[in-house]
């Protein structure tokens, strides 16, 4: 087997590129200069976020906005992540214009933003939490993609972690987004008696460490 290097920059690189491409398509070329990143998930929902305030700047103090890629969801087929991509550049385009597409906290998407999507290559959903949230590629969009974004290129995903870096448990849930377990289920250890079946609960690794006074007998953990 060859060696191959391991890079997210060919994701970034597509992501640029599709930038550029889909401002021209959908927007006429009218959005502004924007950083793309890729970076981990800060709200255990989001596929892609963009910051209302311009956070980035460069040596000559021009400043930008930012347009993040969840990195938990990198690796979803390429039309869902151009998908992402673009349901925030519809939001940037509201942004340029002053109007104002979400409410509450910038959570809830209303029907400005549900008519912008869908004039700029999305279906839209309505989320009975979050509004006109739930994007997805028109067949437009996703013929698009099969015919200009290159292959491989989002191949990585970041694993779901806590803040102390131990992997997260997820589940689908109703809206056919992952949720996660809670960490207390997540970190607790089950170990058992195999002779009379007593069970032992622990929330850290007690292998070899615990005995049945009564059988004689060390505790199995048991998944």
């Amino acid at each position: 087997m060859k060696n191959h290097e391991v890079t997210i920059l060919s994701a970034v690189d597509e992501l640029q590129r599709a930038y550029k491409a889909l401002n021209t398509k959908y927007f006429a070329g009218q959005l502004e200069k924007t950083i793309i990143t890729i970076q981990t998930d800060t709200t255990s929902t989001a596929y892609a976020w963009i910051s209302v305030g311009k956070v980035w700047s460069d040596k000559d103090q021009r400043d930008y906005r930012e347009i993040n890629l969840v990195a938990e969801h990198l690796n979803r087929a390429p039309e869902l992540v151009i998908a992402s991509l673009l349901h925030e550049m519809c939001h940037l385009y509201n942004l340029q214009r002053g109007v104002q597409d979400c409410s509450r906290s910038g959570t809830y998407h209303n029907q400005v933003f549900r008519d912008t999507a869908e004039a700029h290559g999305l279906r839209c959903e309505r989320s009975e939490r979050y509004g006109w949230c739930v994007t997805s590629p028109t067949e437009e969009l996703a013929s698009w993609v099969a015919e200009n974004c290159r292959k491989g290129c989002f191949r990585y995903r970041r694993a779901a972690t806590y803040k102390n870096g131990k992997p997260k448990i997820t589940k689908p849930g109703t809206d056919g987004k992952p949720i996660t377990v809670s960490r207390t289920k997540q970190s607790s250890r089950k170990y058992v008696c195999p002779c009379c079946g007593l069970i032992v609960r622990a929330t850290r690794d007690l292998t070899g460490k615990l005995l049945c006074i009564e059988c004689d007998t060390q505790l199995e953990e048991k998944l």
